[in-house]
């Protein structure tokens, strides 16, 4: 081999470099939530001995710290079944404690009045997609939402079927208007197809529906799903699609990885993180069930009967 000018082959080394540099794999992480209920900590029911909101806060915290290039979303029945406004509101500055990307409403909250709903997506702090949703007094909902990770365009949308109301009273249905979700999705990824790398539908619909929708729809690459609360170990892939959703009242986080190469996802997987008990609890979310607790003097008396066991247990020393 000839000589070669240093100066060329610093140029040579910088091609070299970059190139495989390039070409290395990214790993984009979605972390995704559903099915909350309301729940800001545990039941303390012994056989659900897990924790919830109060731990998957930090949780997530620590997991986007440490993976930056991480999106994270929730599907749906956030709020109280029963429609609990003093705790519903604690729910939503708990849930504006993450930095979420996008969340969509459930049943649980599209049944809710407009004028009380509406303000408290507001202090959500995230977007709060419906891509077939329409509900008068809300005006908050986008049809997506873009996200750049990694420099990756993420597009998230999401829809709920009418399944998800059909067993409402008529007054509460025709509170909301749901158009055709797989109109609306394919429309919705035909007007984002030269913005968007990555497609990600959340649902409330329930897994057997987001396992038909899959069928239907190409290009999607993951389905966030709720509404069924199913506890889905590992994910299933359907059509391409990578189909999680991650159980009910906060017990579990969901955590699915794309494999990202140039403009192709080489791998997908998921799996699920239990909130256990011996996680530590976030100060803020804590700081919100005493308050809870002491201005409508209810506690869970299981609750109580664990600490009394604790404290008989582990009496104060004077």
């Amino acid at each position: 081999m000839g000589y070669v000018k240093p100066s060329i082959l610093r140029l040579i080394l910088t091609v070299f470099l970059s190139a495989g540099l390039f070409a290395q794999d990214q790993t984009l992480y979605i972390l995704h939530t559903n099915n909350t209920n309301g729940a800001l900590e545990n039941c303390y029911c012994p056989d659900h001995p897990f924790g919830s909101v109060e731990k998957r806060t930090i949780f997530v915290k620590d997991f986007i710290n440490e993976h930056p290039n991480t999106v994270l979303v929730d599907a749906g029945d956030f709020f109280t079944m029963t429609h609990q406004s003093y705790k519903d509101s604690l729910m939503a500055e708990a849930y504006a404690l993450l930095p979420y990307d996008a969340i969509l409403p459930g049943d649980q909250e599209l049944t809710m009045d407009g004028d009380k709903i509406d303000p408290l997506l507001g202090l959500m702090n995230t977007k709060i997609v419906g891509t077939n949703i329409t509900m008068d007094g809300v005006n908050s909902l986008v049809s997506s939402h873009l996200v750049d990770r990694g420099g990756f365009s993420i597009a998230i949308m999401g829809i709920m079927d009418p399944y998800a109301v059909k067993y409402y009273s008529e007054e509460l249905k025709e509170k909301i208007e749901l158009s055709d979700p797989v109109k609306a999705v394919e429309a919705e990824m035909e007007i984002l197809k030269d913005k968007a790398d990555i497609f990600i539908l959340l649902t409330h619909q329930g897994a057997d529906l987001d396992e038909a929708f899959a069928e239907k729809v190409k290009g999607l690459h993951v389905i966030v799903g709720s509404h069924s609360q199913s506890t889905m170990d590992e994910p299933k892939e359907v059509n391409g699609t990578l189909i999680v959703q991650a159980g009910k009242e906060g017990y579990y986080v969901g955590t699915v990885a794309l494999i990202l190469n140039k403009e192709t996802i080489e791998a997908k997987s998921g799996r699920i993180d239990t909130m256990t008990f011996d996680m530590p609890d976030d100060d803020r979310v804590m700081e919100m069930i005493h308050e809870y607790e002491s201005k409508t003097g209810k506690i869970n008396r299981q609750k109580l009967k664990m600490k009394e066991e604790k404290e008989w247990i582990n009496p104060l020393k004077y």
